[in-house]
């Protein structure tokens, strides 16, 4: 059941982002609409709706070291309903963007993902975009719908690269991909650290029921799919065999957990020594 409110204009751009050189009133809000210079043309989808948009600039950032200064950055903000479920409407979406010149990008995707969300990051390097995906799945009156969040970012050609996984110092070193996990129904999932490099690490805490028992019929067979050949598997940790290396995935509970009723998961990708 949806409703509306009436608000002030000037209350919504406030709130909704920052405008030219900080000036809200240059934020703006499209109800149920795209805006005109909206730069990307949307994929056909059953049942797409656009509940509305907002257009203003994203906070300056860049990874052109020794600049401190970078350009601002317009981004547009869109907020759509498509009638088909999570995991169709995400394929079809990188489908026809994949297809349209869009690479997926390779930073700062997180390997355990929550059932019924899902994000993705893609980048256009001929265009200067940085897209930013999320979808949730949602119960809608004709039956199984998802909710997407649709961010469009100017960028920087270093940002691009970067995030293609394309680095330059001092960020020259090796990237090794990190697996996609999802979780079981009722779990979530909260990321404490992580690291780059020969050895990508990632740490995390992960609450839902059964414990880490629950976890391994789940997670074993994504691993194997994704190419992490299982070597070793004790109570709490497994050891793999991965295309680029060594993988290790440990699921640890009580007093390694802080006692909290959580798991403790910690992912390394070790990467193969190069012959000298």
């Amino acid at each position: 059941m949806t409703g509306q409110l009436h608000v002030s204009s000037e209350f919504l751009q406030r709130a909704l982002g920052f405008g030219q050189e900080g000036d809200p009133l240059t934020v703006g809000i499209f109800p149920d609409a795209l805006p005109d210079d909206f730069p990307l043309t949307l994929p056909e989808l059953p049942g797409l709706r656009v509940l509305g948009s907002v257009r203003g600039v994203a906070t300056r950032w860049s990874f052109n070291r020794g600049k401190s200064f970078s350009p601002q950055q317009r981004q547009w903000r869109v907020f759509l309903d498509v009638g088909t479920a999570l995991d169709e409407t995400m394929a079809d979406f990188q489908t026809a963007l994949l297809s349209q010149g869009w690479e997926s990008g390779r930073a700062f995707a997180q390997t355990f993902v929550e059932a019924g969300q899902t994000r993705w990051l893609a980048l256009n390097p001929a265009r200067g975009w940085q897209l930013d995906l999320a979808g949730r799945e949602a119960a809608g009156e004709s039956g199984t719908m998802t909710q997407v969040w649709l961010t469009l970012t100017e960028a920087e050609a270093q940002t691009i690269r970067h995030l293609l996984g394309q680095h330059e110092p001092p960020f020259d070193h090796v990237h090794l991909p990190m697996p996609l996990l999802r979780l079981p129904a009722g779990w979530r999932s909260q990321m404490s650290q992580g690291s780059g490099g020969r050895v990508s690490s990632e740490e995390y805490a992960l609450r839902g029921p059964g414990g880490a028992a629950a976890l391994w019929p789940v997670l074993l067979p994504q691993l194997a799919a994704q190419g992490w050949a299982l070597l070793h598997h004790s109570e709490d940790t497994a050891l793999f065999r991965t295309p680029h290396g060594t993988g290790l995935l440990s699921l640890a509970e009580g007093e390694a957990a802080g006692d909290r009723g959580e798991v403790a998961a910690t992912v390394v990708h070790l990467g193969q020594r190069r012959p000298v």
